[in-house]
Order: C-alpha cells, then structure tokens, then sequence
C-alpha cells in the first residue's frame, strides 16, 4: 500500500498554479480569429468557422518547423509552469486516459477500468507498452508517476489533484488501485491530463533532479521521443517506431519547436514559410494569415475564458452592486471585435460551453437564461448610485499582452460612464506574472485579467476555484451556499444531478461577481500548406497533437 502524506489538504492547491501563472501567456494561445479559405478556414472580415480536427495526413513528413511563444523551463511533466511545455511534452509522455477532439474521455494506456466503490478506483493497464529507452511499462511505474505526481515536495504542479487521495496501489502486474478519503468526480477525469502521466521509474529514479533537463530527457511512452534541446534555440521531438499503438504512428519523422516570444515576429514567420506551424497564433496576425498561400488559419472551440478577475474586496470593488454595475456596462461584443479581431464569443458565466462534457442541454438552457438576463447602462448607473461614492478602481495590465490593454481600456470607459473612475495600472510582464501567485505584489489592487483553460470537460474545474477556502479565491469572498454546492457537486457521480447543482453555484457566482467573464476565445492553429492531421479543438496541450501530423492539404479542404 502507498498512502500520501496526510498534511497535503492543508497546502494550496498547486494544480490549478499552471493556469493562473501562465494565464497571462496563455491569452495568445487562446485567441483565435479568421483564417485562409478552406477546411476550418475563415476570412478576416468573416465569423471563423470552428471545428474539432483537421483532414487526415496522407503522407508522412520529413521535418516540420512548430513555434512556441516561449521556451519551457523544464520538460518535467509534473512541472508544468507554462503551456509551451505541454504543446511538447504532451507528444512525448501519455496519460491513463485521453481526450478526444471532442473532449471524450477514452481509454489509452489504461486500457480500462472500473469504479466497483464511490471511493475506489482500479486500472487496468495496457500491455506491452515501451518506454523510450526500451523499458516495459508495469503497474509499478505508474504508482511511481502518481506519487510523484502527487509530492509537492518536488515542486509538482499537478499535486492538489491527488489531495482527494488516500492510498496508490499495484494490485497486479498491470493493475493500479487508487482510493480516495471520499467520493470525487474531478480526480477519475484528471487522469486524462497531465496528472496522470506516465514515466519509467527505473529511468527517472536514476536522473534524479536532472529530469526534464537538457540532458536528462525523460522517458515515457508517447509516439514522439525527445531528440535534442538545444536551450535558447530550439528542441526536437523524433518519431518513436516501437510506439504502443503500431496503427498510429507518428505521421512526421521529426518536428522542431522554436521559441519566439515576440509575436510580430511568429506572424512574419509564419507569413515566410520559416515557420510552418503555431498555437500560439496572436489576434493581430489574423488578417495578414488569412491572404498568405503559405498555409492556413483554422479554430476550435475552447474550454477558456477570459476573465476581469476581482482580487481585492477591500477597495473600488467591495460592494457587490459595483461588481454587478461593471459587468453590465462592459461592451463585450466591441472587445471581442477590437481585441480577438472577431474570433470570440461573448460569455456571461465563469465556465464556457467548453466544459460541458455532459448535461450539454441543460448547461446551455442555464447559460442562455443568464445571457438573457435584462442589462443596461441605466441599470447599472442606478447600482451604482444606490452603493454611493466609491474609491477608484485599481485595474491592472500589461502591454505584453496586446488583448489586456484593450479590456482595460474598456472596462474605464464603461466605468466612468455609469459613474466609477477606474485607474489603469500598466506592470511589466514578469511583474504582471508574479500577480497570480503573490498576495504581497497584489496590494492596492482591486483586478487583473487572466485566462483559464480548463484541463477536462467538466464545469466544476473551474468552479472549485471560487470557493471560500480555495488558494485562487483572492478576494477571500465568501459565499456559504456556494461552498456547499460546489462541494456536494464535487462527490456527485450522477451527471445530471451534478449539473443542477453547478448551475445553482453558477447563478450564485453570477448574482455576486469576483470572477466577471468577458469572452469565450477560440483556439487558432496556423498550419502551413501541404501540412494537415491535427486537432483544432484546444486538446493541443493533454494529447499527442503531433501524432496526425503529416503530408495533405488542409487549406485546401479534404
């Protein structure tokens, strides 16, 4: 029997630490707009037309060149502290489970599994299945992964998903037994992330600290293998032929990443052929990518959203009136057209239609009821008036970001014409970063932006966030019927129970805003031409998105 530390619960939890410290990176990756003509493609002066995958290669590719918006820290599946890292390493290690283009939740080297109690989980694994450097994956190496997985000690990022955890256990040679203290939805559906990744134990045992280095390049069992990091230049992932899943192999021999942070220069890139595929595709590109021949535009739908996200209850934003004023005098259709050149969806509550991996009827019912919720600027300039004179709001942003500083710009206009003086306070970008994690640097601050991308298709992801007790609720509001339903959601199996109960916190959250939704951004990926197979939906950073990567023409449709 492996039991976890018993102390974890009382730490904050770190999984959700990936999102908030590269929310503000990941607003690029998550913007979205038009794109060439074609399979998925969109003009820039049109609505993109969103779908889930590109046309299947037909060919296998020599080299493809990727370009990231930044380079990874590490290659440590457990140190996920940015998205580039997952856009790589998620082609080279593989979880339990996998998700689909569209966020299905599928079998992949646990082959199946069963949940015989509310509280007990068993995997049965995969046989057969080769790490990189010729080891055999057992039950072992992945009680091994979940432990580490788990350590916080080691600095994972993913730790507070296992804080549910009682024991891991190899109950067979290929059989894994997970109990949890009680029943919880979230943690079955976070083995399709990279919480539940896999890695030889035997190999990264022996690397010690040095795993996920330059020269210590992990080992798992993903259809790509690390083939060189060349640090401050690029990395290569190589096709690895003894892959599990001989019907699915690589479709690229090798792909090369490159790291090129300033976005004007990933678009020229782009436009030159130099590079010849991205994400990290930002809104002011859209129009000159959508007339290149050399290669195409294309968007899927994401589990993200943009948020104007309230930190601080003790200035401009204390009353909850003020709160509600501003999300109502907020034009959200402008921003969308001014900052996401057209390529976004409005959004009212904190989790998107992405995340509806069930009750998707019902879900949607609920938000269009809130959409159509009655909002004006007479309304929210008699909220305002009804709170009294209120100090400035302290809104913060960074011109790294080329999206924040038009939100920003909005979100004072739309103040000061219901009666609230928003100050915009512009921080460097390490500075504006060092807000999702610094209590200290948040002082005087009354909101920052960020985008949350959530990691499986369910709205409890995001909705966890916002209770009382949770490490990203910093405003420390406090709403005890929320905390409640939320907490009962999160032990509820049955899926339409589960939604009812999440659409009650949603209208909470909704009624008394510290999370105001500003837009659903869609998920772009340039492709260049003669290139297609990869998945539009935003799965790019949990699923071997290189694997399909091949010869064919996706700009010219199938």
């Amino acid at each position: 029997m492996s039991p976890l530390s018993p102390d974890r619960a009382r730490r904050r939890p770190a999984r959700a630490a990936a999102a908030a410290l590269g929310a503000a990176l990941l607003l690029s990756a998550c913007s979205s707009g038009g794109g060439a003509s074609g399979a998925g493609g969109a003009s820039a002066d049109s609505t993109p037309e969103i779908t889930t995958s590109l046309p299947a290669a037909t060919g296998q590719a020599e080299r493809v060149s990727w370009a990231l918006y930044n380079e990874p820290s590490s290659l440590d599946p457990i140190k996920i502290s940015d998205f580039p890292i997952q856009q790589v390493v998620t082609n080279v290690c593989e979880s339990l489970l996998k998700l689909t283009p569209d966020m299905t939740i599928v079998p992949n080297l646990a082959e199946s599994w069963e949940n015989p109690e509310p509280t007990v989980w068993v995997y049965h694994l995969r046989d057969g299945v080769t790490f990189h450097n010729g080891g055999t994956m057992t039950a072992e190496d992945v009680v091994y992964s979940m432990q580490r997985a788990a350590d916080y000690d080691l600095g994972s990022m993913v730790a507070g998903a296992y804080d549910p955890v009682e024991s891991i256990e190899a109950t067979g040679p290929l059989e894994v037994t997970v109990t949890l203290k009680q029943p919880d939805v979230t943690f079955h559906q976070e083995m399709a992330t990279s919480t539940g990744r896999v890695f030889s134990k035997a190999v990264t045992e022996a690397q010690g600290e040095q795993v996920g280095t330059p020269n210590a390049h992990v080992d798992c069992t993903g259809p790509y293998r690390i083939g060189e990091w060349k640090a401050g230049e690029h990395i290569t992932i190589e096709r690895f032929d003894d892959y599990w899943d001989g019907e699915h192999l690589a479709q690229t021999d090798e792909v090369r990443f490159t790291f090129v942070r300033d976005s004007a220069a990933r678009v020229n890139g782009m436009l030159s052929g130099e590079i010849q595929g991205s994400w990290n595709v930002p809104p002011s590109g859209f129009a000159k990518l959508s007339r290149t021949d050399q290669g195409g535009l294309f968007f899927g739908e994401t589990s993200g959203a943009f948020i104007a996200w309230v930190s601080s209850l003790e200035g401009g934003l204390k009353d909850q009136r003020v709160r509600q004023a501003l999300s109502m005098a907020i034009d959200r259709e402008g921003i969308i057209k001014a900052a996401m050149s057209g390529a976004a969806d409005p959004l009212y509550t904190v989790a998107s239609s992405g995340t509806w991996g069930y009750a998707k009827e019902r879900f949607q019912e609920a938000s269009d009821e809130i959409a159509a919720l009655p909002r004006s600027v007479e309304e929210a300039k008699r909220l305002v008036a009804e709170a009294g004179p209120q100090p400035p709001i302290v809104l913060a942003t960074t011109s790294s970001q080329p999206e924040m500083p038009i939100v920003a710009a909005e979100i004072q206009r739309a103040g000061k014409e219901i009666g609230l003086e928003v100050d915009i306070k512009t921080l460097p970008e390490d500075t504006y970063n060092s807000l999702y994690g610094d209590a200290e640097a948040r002082k005087g601050i009354d909101m920052i932006f960020t985008t949350w991308q959530t990691y499986y298709p369910d709205p409890i992801s995001l909705y966890v966030f916002l209770q009382s007790d949770n490490f990203y609720n910093y405003a420390q509001w406090k709403n005890e019927e929320f905390d409640e339903l939320v907490a009962t959601a999160r032990q509820t199996a049955d899926e339409d129970e589960r939604a009812e109960l999440l659409i009650q916190a949603q209208r909470i959250a909704y009624d008394d805003p510290t999370w105001i939704p500003v837009f659903q951004p869609y998920n772009p990926v340039y492709v260049g031409a003669g290139l297609t197979g990869v998945p539009t939906a935003a799965i790019q950073h949990n699923v071997p998105w290189a694997q399909g990567l091949g010869v064919g023409d996706a700009v010219a449709g199938e």
